[in-house]
């Protein structure tokens, strides 16, 4: 076994699995932002010394080989560590009566076509969640969050950034302001570039306002839906200084993230000032906090859902305890006051 020297976000041992699965298992997962593969455990190995060494948050147990399956996850049940179990048989494995583990459907056969499928971003947003009670401890919400009075009339623009959770997020979001506002929409959500196609694709089921993968030079126009993609950050900039239209950057990862919302807020209040509505959904870490602190600085305005409904309390925890937000929301009233601030009534 050779940990990786990578420390940031969830860090994850992989278990279980012959050479050629892990294999694949590395390609599925390589560059998901947040998620680290430290080492591997061949079956019929140590697996105790395995843990130690990497200092792994989650235990990634393949049980196709349900021998090795049962040692790994009897390891980790000793050690109090979590674990994910991809069996394609959940009903039929008996490994998963070890230590109550999580359990994520995966295919029968993986490949490397797998890493663009829906297990694929499944596993992904699984992964990061188990590293969502050490990055939430590092926000501690006040009992009631202060919170800022809006400045603002109108926005121009809404912007939304999520990461964590944020594919379940978005669709009730969009679905509650769909044909309730006319301002452009773009969103960052962090997410390989694997899966942002596929995701725009998901969103579209949930709103008939036409939602897609940004493209640069792409004009922003009303009631639409941009969705950065994934790899480059979603910025936006003004043609012809009259037009609003996204702009796709190569520039290095913010929170290692790319696309990130810090730099998409950054530019909305270059080219906006504080005419913008951020919204900062859940998500890991503290990524869209200087961008908010400059939207607000120029006017602008930014609702954060509230810990209870989210999956990871880390982003909008950090705008919320910066008392930066006009209002903390739980999710299935964020919709209902974007749609107050934009002006529309219903």
């Amino acid at each position: 076994m050779q940990p990786s020297t990578g420390k940031i976000g969830v860090r994850v041992l992989l278990a279980g699995a012959e050479a050629r699965g892990r294999l694949h298992l590395r390609r599925i997962l390589a560059g998901s932002p947040g998620v680290n593969i430290v080492g591997h455990v061949r079956p019929g190995t140590g697996v105790d010394e395995a843990v130690e060494r990497s200092g792994a948050d989650v235990m990634l147990v393949d049980a196709a080989d349900s021998k090795a399956a049962a040692q790994a996850l009897t390891s980790a049940a000793r050690m109090k560590m979590r674990a994910l179990v991809l069996t394609s048989e959940p009903m039929l494995a008996p490994a998963l009566r070890i230590g109550r583990p999580a359990v994520l459907t995966r295919p029968v056969e993986l490949d490397a076509e797998t890493s663009q499928s829906t297990f694929g971003i499944s596993l992904h947003q699984k992964l990061l969640t188990f590293g969502s009670v050490a990055a939430a401890a590092t926000v501690k919400a006040p009992t009631v969050p202060l919170l800022r009075p809006s400045s603002l009339s109108r926005p121009e623009l809404i912007a939304i950034g999520s990461s964590t959770g944020g594919p379940q997020a978005l669709p009730e979001v969009l679905s509650g302001i769909s044909g309730k506002v006319r301002q452009p929409i773009v969103i960052t959500q962090h997410m390989p570039a694997a899966f942002t196609h596929m995701l725009a694709a998901h969103l579209s089921r949930y709103t008939p306002a036409p939602t897609v993968e940004a493209a640069d030079g792409m004009p922003l126009k009303p009631g639409h839906v941009y969705l950065a993609p994934g790899g480059q950050h979603l910025l936006v900039g003004r043609q012809n200084d009259q037009q609003l239209v996204c702009q796709l950057s190569d520039a290095p990862p913010e929170h290692f993230c790319r696309p990130a919302v810090d730099p998409m807020l950054r530019s909305i209040t270059e080219t906006l000032g504080g005419r913008a509505l951020a919204v900062i959904l859940t998500g890991m870490g503290h990524d869209g906090l200087a961008g908010c602190r400059a939207l607000v600085a120029a006017g602008g305005s930014v609702l954060a859902q509230n810990e209870a409904t989210s999956v990871v309390w880390g982003m909008p925890g950090a705008v919320a305890q910066a008392g930066l937000c006009r209002a903390v929301l739980p999710l299935n009233r964020i919709a209902e006051e974007i749609i107050i601030l934009a002006g529309i009534q219903t």
